[in-house]
């Protein structure tokens, strides 16, 4: 998959140059204070995308499916989940491994890639595939799609302005992500055909 090679690319890049010139500019810039504006709503962007309010959202969200009914398309993004968090997480251990650099505020863990980034984009993008699957009105689908879209536009400056991550860290996240979407969607997909295919689970008819 083009975005797994892009972002091992990126990885190896990194573990020969870890001090790179777009790195090294954007953090400066970052230290002149030239949006530290920005500061306070890119503290609140970090906390609601840490791994625990994303936790009950996706919580939410899945129950949500089941209470209309849809129980297989649930049952399917719950196996999905358990299928590929693993995976996702060994491919995420392993870029850190080989970039092994600090953060830009001087933590010592893994800087590459931002996990909070990686985890927003992979929980945000996998909404968007089921609202455009579940949402009929034209109207309610724009609005949900541009509101689940706003935390993952905004979730990679906040990590970089919050100097958490280098910007490098934040486009491999980015990267891995998008292949993470592509293959959750898969399993979801292959997961809930093979319930129907068994009849194991009736599903309601999608309303509007």
């Amino acid at each position: 998959m083009a975005f797994v090679g892009l972002y091992g690319a990126l990885a190896f890049y990194l573990r020969a140059v870890p001090a790179n010139i777009v790195d090294r500019e954007v953090i400066v810039w970052v230290d002149r204070g030239a949006v530290s504006f920005l500061d306070g709503t890119m503290d609140l962007v970090s906390w609601f995308t840490d791994l625990r309010p994303r936790l009950v959202l996706g919580a939410v969200g899945i129950a949500g499916i089941a209470l209309t009914g849809r129980y297989r398309l649930a049952v399917a993004v719950l196996a999905a989940i358990a299928v590929t968090a693993v995976p996702i997480n060994v491919v995420d251990l392993v870029g850190g491994i080989v970039v092994g650099r600090a953060r830009p505020s001087g933590a010592s863990f893994a800087a590459f890639p931002s996990g909070h980034t990686l985890g927003t984009i992979v929980q945000f993008g996998v909404g968007v595939y089921l609202v455009v699957r579940l949402v009929r009105h034209r109207r309610f689908l724009l609005v949900a799609v541009a509101v689940l879209a706003v935390p993952m536009v905004a979730v990679g400056p906040a990590r970089i302005l919050t100097r958490a991550h280098w910007p490098t860290d934040v486009l491999g996240a980015y990267l891995l992500g998008v292949a993470s979407v592509i293959v959750v969607v898969f399993v979801i997909e292959f997961v809930e055909q093979w319930l129907a295919d068994r009849v194991l689970l009736g599903d309601a008819e999608p309303g509007a």
